[in-house]
């Protein structure tokens, strides 16, 4: 059976996430940029349209290197394969530093956009008001955002399911969760989208939050999405009904199982 080399896929996971960044944050400085001194800058259309930008996105690359990686380009979606068995352990740091490098090219790529501008307007970088949101909202938030994405995901993955429309259903999930999570944290969902612009935010001289990310950002990412994969296989997995005794003792009569034929 012919199957992709670690490095063809940890490429593909670099290329999908780097495109990722480039699009999904990339909607964000556009927006902002188009919105101008409007107010509120990113209206509840706005909203919706970024929502839209991430879940295309990501269908497209479902299509375009699903069949290279498995289109992960998410470290909590890998961690979450590995955990419950379905992706082998030592091959994770691969893909996690190619979804890295990838989220930090992809916000380059956003600088290389919108010049400075993309520097002040924030990089599309995923972020919380601490004034007006809990910390336990934000990681609530992030952490059921990551639940939903990681459980839909599996569902239409699962051979047993249509798999014709996989990209299209895990963007259009995407899009529901950001609609419902975006105006608390952002909704990264995604340990490297958060990472990536940030990182090119505080090399530009930007406004950064790194005491949000590893409690924010990185971990109710993780733990989300491999609680969703543990929650799937324990719904999803036909059990062994134990039979009554008297099923389990009594054979099919073999006279009749020969006449039946």
């Amino acid at each position: 059976m012919q199957e992709h080399s670690l490095s063809q896929r940890a490429v593909a996971e670099t290329l999908g996430t780097a495109l990722l960044v480039l699009v999904g944050p990339g909607s964000v400085v556009a927006t902002l940029v188009l919105a101008g001194k409007s107010t509120p800058a990113v209206s509840g259309a706005d909203l919706l349209g970024i929502s839209f930008a991430f879940g295309f996105i990501i269908a497209a690359m479902v299509y375009a290197i699903g069949k290279v990686s498995g289109c992960h380009i998410n470290p909590a979606v890998t961690f979450a394969l590995a955990a419950t068995k379905r992706f082998p352990w030592r091959e994770v740091p691969s893909y996690w530093a190619a979804q890295v490098v990838g989220a930090v090219l992809g916000a380059l790529g956003i600088w290389a956009l919108f010049g400075h501008t993309g520097i002040d307007l924030g990089m599309g970088q995923t972020s919380f008001n601490q004034d007006a949101t809990t910390w336990a909202s934000a990681i609530f938030a992030e952490g059921i955002g990551t639940f939903m994405l990681m459980y839909a995901i599996l569902g239409i993955v699962d051979s047993r399911s249509p798999g014709d429309f996989a990209g299209l259903i895990i963007g259009g999930v995407v899009v529901a969760i950001i609609m419902v999570v975006g105006p608390v944290t952002g909704a990264s969902l995604n340990p490297a989208r958060a990472f990536g612009p940030e990182l090119v935010l505080a090399i530009g001289g930007g406004t950064t939050h790194w005491n949000q990310i590893i409690p924010v950002y990185i971990l109710p990412g993780l733990a989300g999405a491999a609680l969703a994969a543990f929650a799937y296989d324990f719904l999803a997995t036909p059990r062994t009904v134990r039979q009554p005794i008297e099923s389990a003792v009594t054979h099919p009569d073999p006279v009749e199982a020969l006449a039946a034929k």
